[in-house]
């Protein structure tokens, strides 16, 4: 019998929130416990906080921070799918509505 095992390393979210988070100096000179707030994700931004987020990422660009611009550009990008999802989201609910009600 043969077993093959993955030497690959296979990261989640969570994995690396903690990875980078361990990297980090403490802020304040304090620690914090280890099942606090900052082991889960972030919350999901909307896609007016995301545009908001890019206007602020231009000025950066602007005051000449070099990798600025593409980071606000995929934000924009990032707010713009979102806009759309929410679209897409409203038009199904409302053909959904408009069936079972039989308006269509």
């Amino acid at each position: 019998m043969q077993v093959n095992t993955s030497t690959r390393t296979q990261w989640s979210s969570n994995g690396l929130l903690r990875l980078l988070r361990a990297t980090l100096p403490p802020a304040g000179g304090r620690r914090l416990p280890a099942g606090s707030e900052l082991d889960s994700p972030p919350k999901r931004l909307s896609s007016e906080q995301l545009s908001a987020l890019a206007q602020k990422w231009r000025r950066r660009s602007e005051d000449g921070d070099a990798g600025a611009e593409s980071v606000a550009m995929a934000l924009e990008q990032l707010a713009q799918r979102r806009g759309r999802e929410k679209t897409t989201k409203m038009q199904a609910v409302s053909r959904r509505l408009s069936e079972l009600m039989q308006l269509s």
